[in-house]
């Protein structure tokens, strides 16, 4: 998904890039995390990647993820922690035997849920890493404003032809 916007503020390695997604917008449905409450677009600012390019507060310019880079993410988001929340059940017995109490339908909750708010935890962690920083958007390309204009509503970056 590659998403227009204007650059408000720039820092040394990233800059800070309002971005409204287009209410025209009914293809893949990934911006819809950007629109308001009411499903209407609203103004939202991403921090993003400044990469080799040169930016000035007032650019317009093209965000975008590295191909498969926002699936990684949602498995990360989502499915690391409804794994954990899974592995807290089905480990249950042998935490139970460990602390020396019956096992119960109470004890394999709290357990799933324990092992839950540790992946969290590590997400957290994660997300405060070097490496977090690669699944962030990223400035793909300057644009102009007569080539904004021309775009289409929701583009997915297709790949190359080569």
């Amino acid at each position: 998904m590659s998403l227009p916007g204007k650059v408000t503020t720039v820092k040394e390695k990233t800059a800070i890039v309002s971005v409204v997604p287009r209410t025209e917008c009914k293809g893949c449905h990934a911006c819809s995390g950007l629109a308001g409450e009411d499903g209407k677009a609203a103004l939202r600012e991403i921090e993003a990647i400044k990469g080799d390019f040169q930016v000035e507060p007032g650019d317009e310019v093209l965000l975008d993820l590295n191909p498969g880079e926002g699936s990684i993410a949602a498995l990360l988001v989502f499915g690391l922690p409804m794994a954990a929340f899974f592995a807290g059940l089905f480990l249950a017995p042998g935490i139970a035997t460990h602390l020396g109490i019956a096992l119960t339908d109470l004890v394999r909750i709290i357990s799933g849920f324990t092992c839950m708010a540790a992946a969290f935890g590590l997400l957290a962690i994660f997300s405060r890493s070097r490496h977090a920083s690669r699944l962030s958007m990223k400035i793909i390309k300057k644009i102009d404003a007569s080539e904004l204009q021309n775009q289409s509503a929701c583009q997915l970056r297709q790949p190359n032809s080569n």
